[in-house]
């Protein structure tokens, strides 16, 4: 299916996989208000590694990283461990980035409890706060600057982990801002900036806070859940901004991510990798290393 990445271990930088018995997935819930990223239908149903690896069929897929799916568990560490018996039992995922909101007490704590899997390798927290509405998943505006969150980041750094979050465009001088306070913090933003180019300023937004980004060695980005920009990653619509993005931060900062099965409502795999193969055929080979395979082994040390 993709052949121009032979010779390429691929390593998917986020997915999901749920089981809907296991964990409330109230989000997935019938009576959920609709999601904006499309018809949530389709996913409401168990995915697990079957699912996903028969997604993959014909591509290199060597490794993959699970990030935190809103299971709704009254304890999120109860997805990890879970997640960690299905990686022993079936090897996928190969990492996992699991849910602390770091912003609440007992933050260190529930890190710590994480820890007893040993495929943890990063933090997800809920930070994304727009002006319009939109993206509201933190308590607050200004969570990545408040002193309980920041007091919290030296015992990710003190254990390798990662902080993995999905902010909107508005917030990456805040990025900013956080990475050069803790410089030793790799810091994964989601999504690719969640960049909407048809809402007024949203792109110079993203624009300026990438080249602002790139002046922080510590914070990559996703090539993934790009919905946002185009709902069927045309590569047309695609390719200006991602050549934005590989111009400031380089490949060596920039991996790719499916976002199963979340992204297949908008664009099935195949397309994904069509679209990919068309925005990025003036690249070479090494610059496809790094994005779908290099930088996101070495951000979660597979």
């Amino acid at each position: 299916m993709a052949h121009w990445l032979d010779g390429i271990a691929l390593v998917d930088g986020h997915h999901h996989f749920w089981e809907l018995g296991r964990f409330p997935y109230r989000w997935l819930a019938p009576d959920a208000p609709p999601a904006r990223f499309g018809d949530k239908a389709p996913i409401r149903r168990d995915y697990l590694p079957e699912q996903y690896l028969g997604a993959f069929a014909g591509l290199p897929l060597a490794a993959s990283v699970h990030v935190q799916a809103n299971c709704g568990a009254a304890d999120p560490v109860d997805e990890t461990r879970w997640l960690q018996q299905l990686s022993d039992r079936t090897g996928w995922p190969t990492a996992i980035v699991a849910e602390v909101d770091l912003s609440a007490p007992g933050a260190e704590a529930q890190i710590e409890a994480h820890l007893q899997s040993p495929a943890l390798r990063g933090i997800r927290t809920p930070v994304a706060w727009d002006a319009a509405g939109r993206w509201r998943v933190a308590s607050k505006p200004g969570v990545l600057a408040d002193e309980r969150f920041r007091s919290v980041l030296p015992l990710l750094e003190a254990h390798g982990l990662c902080l993995e979050c999905v902010v909107v465009p508005g917030q990456l001088t805040e990025v900013v801002d956080l990475a050069r306070a803790h410089p030793r913090l790799s810091i994964v933003v989601n999504h690719f900036g969640t960049l909407e180019p048809e809402h007024p300023g949203n792109l110079a937004e993203w624009q300026d806070g990438i080249r602002a980004l790139a002046e922080t060695e510590n914070v990559v980005m996703k090539l993934s859940g790009l919905w946002t920009v185009d709902r069927r990653w045309r590569a047309e619509a695609l390719r200006p901004h991602v050549a934005h993005l590989l111009s400031n931060f380089g490949p060596k900062r920039v991996l790719y991510g499916s976002n199963l099965p979340v992204e297949s409502v908008s664009c099935p795999l195949e397309r994904q990798f069509d679209q990919l193969h068309e925005m990025l055929a003036d690249q070479p080979k090494t610059t496809l290393q790094e994005i779908f395979s290099d930088t996101a082994r070495r951000i979660y040390r597979l």
